[in-house]
């Protein structure tokens, strides 16, 4: 028997980033994120658009679609701030804030996107406060949205 001290447990690997898997439907949105280009898509039948992008309009039912370059601000819906991430890869930025954003874009149809808001205080948080959208590289296919405000 050794009475050598046990060496300590190598520490656990960090956690991986949670990254979208680009579906047929959404890949023209993530190449426009990677373009610094806020892409929607718009049903070719009525118009509408819709966001997040999927194969069949919720207005006509219609399967034909096109992806139009759409402006980048807009005004905060509603916001949380995480203090218990929901993934352990966001654990080293907690406390960090979320905020839903009713985009520019939407015309009669909201378009809200959900993500991390930036270079903001908790205190100076308000429903309509104006932000634009900023694009995180993460690697050579992902690029990832986020807001700063205006």
């Amino acid at each position: 028997m050794s009475t050598a001290p046990a060496a300590a447990p190598a520490p656990a690997p960090a956690p991986e980033r949670p990254l979208p898997v680009p579906t047929r439907e959404s890949q023209p949105f993530w190449d426009g994120m990677r373009e610094g280009r806020f892409m929607l898509q718009h049903c070719a039948a009525c118009g509408k658009v819709r966001h997040y992008p999927r194969p069949v309009c919720p207005h006509c039912f219609s399967m034909d679609s096109e992806f139009r370059e759409a402006p980048q601000g807009g005004k905060i819906h509603a916001w949380t701030v995480c203090h218990h991430p929901f993934n352990f890869f966001f654990k080293a930025a907690a406390p960090y804030i979320v905020a839903l954003v009713d985009m520019d874009a939407g015309g009669d149809v909201p378009v809200r996107v959900n993500a991390p808001l930036r270079g903001v205080a908790e205190a100076d948080l308000e429903i309509g406060k104006r932000v634009r959208l900023g694009f995180e590289p993460v690697n050579k296919e992902v690029t990832l949205p986020f807001f700063v405000a205006e």
